[in-house]
């Protein structure tokens, strides 16, 4: 019995025609990698947009106020992060910084909101102002210490060092 090429191709099982896996393939790979998006978009929290920037924006001239009453206060701080007990440590040097008992201190993370820390730091026994922070998974950070009244902002690899210098930002005005 001679057998012509289309009556091989008929004979066939469906799962054997690789034109059939490919009609397939492309929307199930489809389905899959949209599934996993969605999860991905979900699960994570990118944290880059703020629902109220507007009102964040208005407030920028307090926050420059800020900066400007650490100058004249010749302002500095100096960190000192302890990683394997979880506290901060600071000394304050400047004007009328010997009366500042608590010091509000913020650990930015640069990309991910999730992982920033506000803490408290009060003075100790020492003459130090000491708290507590939980254990931070990533290394680079971005510090604010500050009062209501004025703050400091600075960067830390903590790979690099575990120690910080604040001192009062320089602005520069261009015309």
């Amino acid at each position: 019995m001679n057998m012509t090429r289309e009556s091989a191709a008929i004979a066939l099982p469906w799962y054997r025609v690789p034109f059939v896996w490919l009609l397939i393939g492309v929307p199930a790979t489809s389905v899959v990698l949209g599934v996993i998006m969605i999860t991905l978009a979900i699960l994570t929290d990118d944290g880059l947009v703020i629902d109220d920037y507007y009102q964040h924006g208005k407030h920028i001239n307090q926050v420059l106020a800020r900066d400007e009453a650490a100058r004249d206060r010749q302002a500095q701080v100096h960190l000192v992060f302890d990683i394997e007990t979880g506290v901060l440590s600071a000394d304050l040097s400047g004007n009328d910084m010997a009366q500042v008992d608590v010091l509000a201190c913020r650990l930015m993370h640069p990309t991910r909101s999730g992982f920033d820390q506000q803490l408290i730091l009060r003075r100790g026994p020492d003459g130090r102002l000491h708290g507590d922070f939980a254990r931070l998974t990533e290394a680079r950070w971005i510090v604010q210490v500050g009062t209501q009244h004025w703050r400091l902002v600075g960067r830390i690899d903590l790979t690099q060092s575990a120690t910080l210098d604040l001192l009062p930002q320089v602005v520069s005005s261009s015309s």
